[in-house]
């Protein structure tokens, strides 16, 4: 297999696409939490996953480290970030104010067509649960959030937004292989009839309480995972200070699939494409 990559033409293994490939692979690994927190990338098997060069692996990691997602040491090499207790506050703190900035420009704007794509996509998004297909309901959870940023036509918050929602994974990471349960299809289709309605001081509340109430689920998740079925105000506090357990040197041999999760992100950008 590393003969094949060695021949690639030079303008395939190496370059911006080369390079989106690598930052793909990754950030799609996460998102499936095939990938824990501390988790060491082997560049090897990067390249043999991506057929990217080495050059173009590098600076993939690079622009991950930028945003947060991994960590760089010249003893440990790359590994997977670790979000601490302070961050994943953080990190929902900052997007109650940036999504409450789209909504409401969102909400003042909305065209008869906007509003029937975010109904289309919500209607997706209600099938993908209850048909169980879990996958696909959380990526369209997440793209849910990124429409809204690409329908308000502010890119520079909606480059924001994705970073963050990115990391939320290592949030939630428990290390037993758990999945959280929440489902905020209710939610998501209650923000559009408030959009529709023009009535941004509901849409923006309404989607507060949904991250907070996603927020809760984390925390409860990681208690579960800790044998805190229901913790009280005070455990939920020490669950969320808790740091979260740094992986062993994993191997990420069969965590990338980036031809597979190519044609995924195609069909999500489908749904938004129109909104650049």
């Amino acid at each position: 297999m590393l003969a094949a990559r060695r021949k690639l033409p030079r303008d395939v293994a190496s370059g911006p696409e080369a390079e989106q490939r690598v930052v793909s692979a990754i950030v799609e690994a996460i998102l499936d939490q095939k990938l824990a927190p501390g988790a060491r990338l082997v560049e090897r098997e990067l390249a043999l996953s991506s057929g990217a060069s080495r050059l173009a692996i590098r600076n993939g990691l690079l622009r991950l480290a930028q945003s947060g997602l991994v960590e760089l040491s010249p003893n440990k090499g790359a590994t997977i970030a670790t979000c601490g207790p302070r961050e994943a506050r953080e990190i929902f703190d900052a997007r109650v104010l940036i999504e409450s900035s789209l909504l409401t420009t969102l909400s003042e704007k909305a065209s008869e067509d906007d509003i029937a794509r975010l109904d289309a996509f919500v209607e997706d998004e209600r099938q993908a649960y209850a048909a169980g297909r879990m996958q696909d309901a959380r990526y369209l959870s997440r793209g849910f959030h990124l429409l809204i940023a690409d329908l308000a036509g502010n890119r520079v918050l909606a480059s924001f937004l994705r970073e963050l929602i990115n990391k939320q994974p290592l949030l939630s990471w428990t290390g037993n292989g758990s999945r959280s349960c929440f489902c905020g299809n209710q939610a998501h289709s209650e923000i559009v009839r408030a959009i529709a309605a023009g009535d941004a001081s509901a849409a923006v509340a309404l989607n507060v309480e949904h991250l907070r109430e996603l927020e809760r689920q984390l925390i409860a998740d990681r208690g579960k995972a800790l044998g805190v079925e229901q913790p009280s105000s005070g455990e939920a506090k020490a669950i969320a200070e808790r740091p979260p357990k740094r992986a062993r040197a994993l191997s990420t041999k069969g965590a990338f699939d980036w031809r597979a999760k190519r044609d995924a992100a195609g069909v999500l950008a489908g749904k938004t494409r129109g909104a650049r």
